[in-house]
């Protein structure tokens, strides 16, 4: 008692899909997944950095700053990839990863040592 059989038995193809819908779908899925790796990547480069350099200028040694900026660096990136994938859209979701990277760069380079 199968609803996808024809009078004659045979199965019946699922309707096609767009296939303007589904490239849509792929380069989204694409450019989030991109987001959620490489620009997360990114991101948390820069978060590292510019930790490493705060931590450096409020007193702890260089040393101590880079490693512990480096022991976060493992939770920040999870917490960006989770967000990027969150956002609720994928231009919201890059467009905040280069805003904030881009502030966060010249932030690293304003505060590292001549």
């Amino acid at each position: 008692m199968s609803m996808n059989k024809s009078a004659t038995g045979q199965p019946i193809p699922p309707p096609p899909v767009a296939a303007g819908g589904a490239r849509r779908h792929r380069l989204l899925v694409a450019a989030r997944t991109l987001g959620g790796t490489l620009g997360a990547y990114g991101l948390t480069v820069q978060i590292t950095v510019t930790l490493s350099f705060v931590l450096a200028r409020i007193g702890m040694a260089r040393v101590e700053a880079v490693t512990a900026a480096t022991l976060a660096s493992f939770a920040i990136f999870a917490a960006v990839s989770m967000a990027v994938f969150h956002a609720s859209s994928v231009l919201r979701a890059w467009l905040w990863l280069v805003v904030t990277t881009a502030f966060l760069a010249l932030s690293g380079w304003m505060l590292s040592p001549a």
